[in-house]
C-alpha cells in the first residue's frame, strides 16, 4: 500500500471519527478522504504525474497532511521545505528537487515571489490561506473537483518524499523516503508505544520534519485523531493537551525542557497524557528525571535519523528512576533494537566491537532509505551492503542496549585523548542554575583542542565560570572538565530545536583545520 491509502481505508472503517483537528477546523476521516481525492484530481489537471516533485512551503495545518496523502495517491513526490531557511538555502533545495508545483502558505507567498524573481522555476502555485487572486486558492480549488476515489497509481516502493536533513553540518542532503520505509516504521512504533485506536496524537513539531511525519503516519494508520499545532509554544502545547485530551505526542528534548520551565505548568490538567515520545537530539538525564516526576506519564525514546527512521526504542518500562543501578544506567541509553531493525558498532577498520567498546553505529532495517537524491557517491559511502553508517559513536551493552556517546564530528580530541561532549553536558545539566548547555572543542596550540562550555542560565540564577568548572571537576575526571565557560543568553538552534554546534564552533575554527 502507499500512504495515500490511509485516508481511503479510514474513511471506510471510521467515516465519522475525527481525523484532523486544527484550530477551529475539525474533519472526519470521510471528509479528509474526499478533500484528498479532490486535490489528486486538481494536481493531475495541472500536469502533475507520477515521479514529479511538489514542494510544500507552509507551517503546520491540516492541509499539510492532506497534501502528503494526495501526492502519495498520485505517485508524486513531496518536497517539504523548511520555511525558516534563507532565500539562498531554499533556492539551493529547489534547484536540487526541481518541483513542478508548489503548495505555499499565506505567510510565504512573498518568499515564493522572491524565489521566482531570482530565476527559479517552481511551476504552478497553489496557496493555502488568504492569498491574492493571482494565486490559485487551495480551498476554492477543492470545490471544483470530484471527491470520488481516483485511481491510485502510487506504489509502496515509490519515493513518498525527499526530506532534506536538518543541515547541522552545512547544506541539507535529500533523503529519499519511500512509502514502505514509513509503513515499516509504523509497526515498530505500534509495539514500542503500545498504540491504540483510541489514542489522540498531538502534532507539535514541524511537518516538514521526519519526526512529525512518522508520528502522524503511525497514529493515522490506526485511525486515530491528530491535533495539529501550527507551531510549538509551551503554552500552546499545554492548552491543546488539556482541551483535546491528548494521549500521545512527540516532543524533542528542547521542547520538554521548555514545558518544564513554564511557570504555569502545574495549572494545566495533563492527566490524559499516557505517553511522551522523545528523540531528535540528546535528552539529558537530569531533564528526563524532572519530566517523569513533574508530568507523570510514560516516556519512550526513539533513536534514528531521517535516513533510518526509528532503529531503537527505550520503552516506557525501561524508564525506572528508583530501580537497580543497571536500570538507572539504562536512562542514559537509546534502548534496544526495534522489531525489524538490527544495530552494529564497528571500529575504524570495519570490525565489529564487543559490548562496551565505542565505535560507529550502523543500522539495517526496512526503514532505511534507498539513498540521497542526486547524490550517488554519498549514497555509496553511507549505505554499504544494506547497512547505514550513521556517523554516531556509541556502544552496545551485554543486553544490546545502545548507548550513544556522541556524533563523530562533535568528539573532541585533546592531547590524543577522545573526549565526548555529551558526557560533560550531562554533568553540567545537573547544576540547578543551568537551563541549557553545549560543549565544543576549540583550537589549542599545545593540546590540539580544549574543552569549552557554552551555557544559558535559568532566570534569576547566577554561577561564575570558575564555580562551574569546579563543579564539573567534582563530578568527572579532571581532564574532561571545561577549560573555559562562556555564558550566553541563548544557544543557536535549527527549527526542530537541535543546538547548532557547528555555528558555535565557527568563530573559533576560522583559519584552523579540525581533525574530526
Amino acid at each position: 500500500m502507499n500512504l495515500g491509502d490511509i485516508p481511503r481505508r479510514n474513511s471506510l472503517r471510521f467515516p465519522y471519527k475525527k481525523a484532523l483537528v486544527f484550530g477551529d477546523v475539525s474533519l472526519s476521516w470521510c471528509q479528509v478522504n474526499e478533500r484528498v481525492n479532490a486535490l489528486v484530481y486538481a494536481l493531475r489537471d495541472r500536469g502533475i504525474q507520477k515521479g514529479d516533485r511538489v514542494g510544500i512551503l507552509m507551517e503546520n495545518c491540516h492541509q499539510y497532511l492532506e497534501t502528503y496523502w494526495a501526492l502519495a495517491k498520485s505517485g508524486a513526490i513531496a518536497v517539504p521545505l523548511n520555511y525558516r531557511l534563507s532565500i539562498y538555502e531554499t533556492k539551493e533545495l529547489l534547484c536540487s528537487a526541481e518541483p513542478k508545483a508548489l503548495i505555499v502558505g499565506e505567510e510565504y507567498v512573498g518568499k515564493m515571489q522572491d524565489l521566482r524573481d531570482s530565476g527559479i522555476d517552481i511551476g504552478c502555485v497553489i496557496g493555502v490561506g488568504n492569498v491574492s487572486d493571482q494565486i490559485e486558492n487551495y480551498e476554492s480549488l477543492l470545490l471544483k473537483y470530484p471527491t470520488n476515489e481516483p485511481e491510485s497509481i502510487g506504489k509502496e516502493d515509490d519515493i513518498f518524499a525527499i526530506f532534506y536533513t536538518s543541515g547541522t553540518t552545512g547544506l541539507p542532503k535529500g533523503a529519499m523516503v519511500s512509502n514502505r520505509n514509513l509503513e515499516a516504521n509504523c509497526f515498530n512504533q505500534f509495539y514500542a508505544d503500545k498504540s491504540s485506536y483510541d489514542d489522540i496524537n498531538l502534532v507539535a513539531t514541524p511537518l516538514y520534519h521526519m519526526g512529525a511525519v512518522f508520528m502522524a503516519t503511525t497514529y493515522s494508520y490506526l485511525g486515530c485523531t491528530n491535533n495539529i499545532l501550527k507551531h510549538f509554544t509551551p503554552r500552546g502545547a499545554l492548552e491543546i493537551i488539556q482541551r483535546e485530551k491528548v494521549t500521545v505526542c512527540l516532543l524533542i528534548p528542547t521542547m520538554i525542557n521548555m514545558l518544564l520551565n513554564h511557570p504555569n505548568i502545574n495549572n494545566y490538567d495533563l492527566t490524559s497524557l499516557r505517553l511522551i515520545f522523545y528523540g531528535g537530539g540528546p535528552m539529558h538525564v537530569q531533564v528526563l528525571k524532572k519530566a517523569i516526576d513533574l508530568i507523570g506519564c510514560g516516556f519512550t525514546q526513539g533513536y534514528g535519523l531521517t535516513e533510518t527512521l526509528e532503529a531503537t526504542f527505550l520503552v516506557s518500562e525501561d524508564h525506572v528512576l528508583e530501580g537497580t543501578e543497571k536500570q538507572q544506567q539504562r536512562l542514559y541509553s537509546a534502548g534496544r533494537e526495534a522489531l525489524s531493525a538490527e544495530v552494529r558498532t564497528i571500529d575504524y577498520n570495519g570490525n565489529d566491537l564487543p559490548p562496551g567498546e565505542v565505535g560507529e553505529v550502523l543500522i539495517k532495517s526496512r526503514s532505511v532509505i534507498r539513498g540521497y537524491w542526486k547524490m550517488p557517491e554519498l549514497t555509496a559511502e553511507t549505505i554499504k551492503n544494506d547497512w547505514f553508517y550513521t556517523g554516531d559513536l556509541g556502544y552496545l551493552d551485554e543486553e544490546r542496549y545502545l548507548f550513544i556517546v556522541d556524533r563523530k564530528k562533535d568528539m573532541i580530541i585533546s592531547g590524543g585523548v577522545n573526549i565526548y561532549p555529551k558526557e560533560i553536558e550531562e554533568v553540567i545539566y545537573t547544576n540547578p542554575a543551568v537551563l541549557e548547555a553545549a560543549v565544543i572543542g576549540i583550537p589549542d596550540e599545545l593540546w590540539g583542542e580544549s574543552v569549552k562550555a557554552l551555557v544559558v542560565l535559568k532566570d534569576g540564577c547566577r554561577i561564575s565560570e570558575d564555580e562551574l568548572i569546579e563543579y564539573c571537576k567534582q563530578h568527572m575526571a579532571s581532564y574532561k572538565k571545561p577549560k573555559y565557560v562562556e555564558f550566553l543568553s541563548s544557544l543557536p538552534k535549527n527549527p526542530t530545536g537541535k543546538i547548532l554546534k557547528r555555528v558555535l564552533r565557527e568563530k573559533y575554527w576560522e583559519g584552523h583545520v579540525r581533525s574530526v
